[in-house]
């Protein structure tokens, strides 16, 4: 009888925890993931530099396709200091799937690698779509 009672329970708090985990990622309306990421000098501007990242997308929640929303990427020092955020003006239309690009530049000549982070949000900014994509990326002149 006791191990019968230890069996519902284990079996109760494996079935919790587990329907918590797929509420979690119930969460997440666009999967992202890191296509590429470069770092070196425009070629308008070689005293610039610029980080540019493509960003693979899949929209998991299909009533989103066809309408527009807006990404963040936000850049650090090596040292872990935010040094700029930078999105979409306008936000952009998003399909079913895809390729989107973040870019931005520094007239730093110090900064000779950066970290940057990705995420989709709604179009005003306020609301998380997507999970976050992250990268290291070193100067290439």
């Amino acid at each position: 009888m006791f191990s019968a009672a230890l069996f519902a329970t284990t079996v109760l708090l494996f079935g919790t925890y587990s329907s918590n985990g797929i509420n979690a990622q119930s969460l997440e309306k666009i999967t992202i993931g890191l296509n590429s990421a470069s770092f070196g000098p425009l070629t308008s501007n070689p005293s610039v530099n610029q980080v540019k990242l493509l960003v693979d997308y899949q929209t998991k929640d299909l009533s989103l396709v066809h309408s527009t929303i807006n990404g963040v990427m936000h850049v650090y020092a090596p040292n872990g200091t935010q040094i700029k955020t930078s999105s979409y003006p306008n936000g952009f239309t998003i399909t079913e799937s895809g390729i989107i690009q973040f870019a931005t530049s520094f007239a730093d000549p110090n900064l000779t690698s950066v970290k940057t982070n990705v995420t989709l949000t709604d179009l005003n900014k306020t609301e998380t779509l997507s999970n976050t994509v992250g990268s290291e990326v070193s100067l290439t002149p």
